[in-house]
């Protein structure tokens, strides 16, 4: 819906004058709170690993929170006031998947809140736990009872995928009763349909239609299981020859596709839907982080804070480019 102010339908105006460019925002601006809570977690080890200073962490966990709950109540006005905006953006196939940016970052703030308070920390996860199954479940009933087009399959489709293996992330710390079943059952999920989902991703990119430059950067999600699966799969089981399989098949994947989004992001102009890039970036960058405090050598440490550094750049790069855009009013056109 993110049409030109000149060609909006005269019925639709009023609308926008009530609620602004609200009546444009997409629900996958969560993604920017994702970000920022993969950064809290990425500094939480530099500070473990290296004696960064842990207010550096706490302070993006803190931004997390803020942009988490200001895109709430900003998409709630939506629903209440611009419902038919919200219902397309569900019924759409290619943008329904980025409703997972909601349930993700909720089970990601739950990690975040949890040295400050367990009991919060737990309400973020049993919600979060399942809005996500749920999700996952809705998504996949719609994959199999309708026949799909390989042209629609877009890098968010990971995201019903990556929310399951999220949740041990936070499962793992709090501990609540019966966190190791549902850490197990989840990574099983993560396993069982990130497999062909990233398969059927490779497919897309190689033999069906272009992604528009807008939604290139987006084929950083690619990224994120490899980091998400090997820091939940190593809580859960205990790290092993095979979640390095996932750190080994990350870094081959890496360069190429970090090459082709930072060409689009130099290339073209600015879109808010880039900050899906930025929550996949940290992902594997904690991923090589927690690896490299199992498998301590120079390599996996010199990697890791490389890694760091980079995907720090860009979420900040990214946040100016959108203060930017919100100090001149101009947020509204890059949806």
């Amino acid at each position: 819906m993110a049409q030109h102010i000149e060609i909006i339908a005269p019925d639709e105006r009023e609308v926008i004058r009530q609620i602004g460019f609200v009546h444009f925002m997409s629900v996958s601006t969560f993604a920017a709170s994702m970000g920022y809570c993969g950064m809290c977690f990425g500094w939480r080890l530099a500070h473990q690993i290296w004696g960064a200073p842990a207010w550096i962490g706490e302070c993006f966990g803190a931004v997390a929170l803020l942009i988490y709950f200001w895109v709430f109540f900003q998409y709630f006005r939506k629903l209440r006031i611009d419902t038919a905006a919200v219902r397309a953006e569900w019924n759409s196939p290619s943008k329904v998947n980025f409703f997972g940016t909601f349930t993700v970052s909720t089970v990601l703030l739950a990690a975040v809140l949890a040295p400050y308070s367990h009991v919060v920390a737990s309400i973020f996860w049993w919600v979060a736990l399942v809005m996500i199954l749920l999700f996952g479940w809705i998504l996949l009933s719609h994959w199999l009872l309708e026949r799909q087009n390989i042209n629609e399959v877009t890098p968010a489709w990971l995201l019903p995928v990556l929310g399951p293996i999220t949740i041990p992330i936070a499962g793992n710390v709090l501990q609540n009763p019966g966190f190791h079943d549902i850490s197990v059952f989840c990574v099983a999920i993560g396993i069982v349909t990130g497999i062909p989902v990233i398969a059927l991703l490779l497919t897309r990119s190689i033999i069906g239609k272009p992604l528009p430059d807008a939604v290139q950067p987006s084929l950083m999600i690619l990224m994120a299981p490899f980091g998400m699966g090997y820091i939940t799969y190593s809580d859960t089981f205990g790290p092993d020859n095979f979640t390095a399989l996932f750190i080994c098949a990350g870094i081959f994947l890496l360069v190429p596709i970090a090459c082709k989004v930072a060409s689009i992001m130099l290339s073209t102009p600015f879109r808010m839907g880039w900050w899906a890039a930025s929550f996949p970036s940290m992902a594997f960058t904690n991923g090589v982080l927690h690896f490299s405090n199992d498998y301590t050598v120079f390599w996996t440490r010199a990697l890791g804070l490389f890694l760091l550094i980079c995907a720090t750049s860009l979420i900040l790069w990214l946040s100016g480019k959108t203060i930017w855009a919100i100090h001149h009013k101009t947020l509204w056109k890059l949806y």
